[in-house]
C-alpha cells in the first residue's frame, strides 16, 4: 500500500463517510465493495460522486454505444495523454489492451500516441477518431462541421461521432479533475483488476 495520501485535499474515506457522501459510496463501490481513489478524493463534493459515475457509464459502457470499445477506450486514453494524466493513462490504456485482445498492438498504438505521431495509425478510421480528439481536446475553438465530415467518411455515424465527442469532452474533465486534485492510482488498474506495482 502506497504511503502517499489519495489525493492533495483531505478525503473521506469509506468507515468514515456519512449520510450523502456514504450513500455515493455505495451506489459507486465495485464488487469487492471498495470505492476506487477516483471516488474517494471527490469526497468533499458527495453530491457529484453518482452524476459523474453514471456520465462515465453512460459513454464508456453503454451497449447503446455503436463503438468498438477498444475505440471508446482509446479515444479516453488518448484524451489522458494529452492531459498527462497518469491514473487515467494507466486505467484507460489497460482497458485498451483488454478490448482490443493484441497486448503488441495496444502498446505499439499507444506509443504511437505519447509521441503524438498520429499518421503512424494505420487504420484510417481510428485515425480519423484520434484525429477529431485531439483537435477537441486541444483546440476545441477551431472545430468545423467540416471535421465531423471527416468523420463521416471515415465511416462513422452520427451516434459514433456523437460518443467520441462526449467521451473525449468528458476525459478533458476526468483528467483536469484527477490531475487537479492529485488523485493517486489505487490498488487496482483498469477493469481487469491488476495489482498496481
Amino acid at each position: 500500500m502506497s504511503s502517499k495520501p489519495i489525493a492533495h485535499i483531505s478525503v473521506i474515506l469509506q468507515n468514515e463517510a456519512t449520510g450523502s457522501l456514504a450513500e455515493a459510496y455505495n451506489t459507486v463501490k465495485d464488487g469487492n465493495n471498495n470505492v476506487e481513489n477516483l471516488y474517494l478524493a471527490m469526497s468533499q463534493t458527495p453530491d457529484a460522486i453518482v452524476p459523474a459515475d453514471a456520465h462515465y457509464m453512460a459513454l464508456l459502457h453503454n451497449p447503446d454505444n455503436p463503438l468498438d470499445p477498444s475505440l471508446s477506450e482509446l479515444v479516453a486514453t488518448y484524451v489522458a495523454i494529452l492531459c498527462q494524466c497518469e491514473y487515467a493513462i494507466a486505467n484507460h490504456g489497460a482497458n485498451f489492451r483488454m478490448y482490443l485482445s493484441n497486448d503488441a498492438r495496444a502498446d505499439a498504438i499507444l506509443s504511437i500516441l505519447t509521441d503524438d505521431d498520429l499518421s503512424k495509425i494505420e487504420n484510417d478510421q481510428m485515425r480519423a477518431a484520434l484525429e477529431y480528439t485531439r483537435k477537441l481536446s486541444l483546440t476545441p475553438e477551431s472545430v468545423q462541421a467540416s471535421d465531423i465530415e471527416t468523420l463521416r467518411t471515415a465511416g462513422f455515424c452520427d451516434k459514433g461521432i456523437s460518443y467520441i465527442i462526449q467521451i473525449a469532452a468528458s476525459f478533458g474533465y476526468w483528467a483536469r479533475m484527477i490531475n487537479g486534485l492529485g488523485t493517486r492510482l489505487g490498488a487496482q488498474i483498469g477493469m481487469m483488476g491488476n495489482p498496481d506495482t
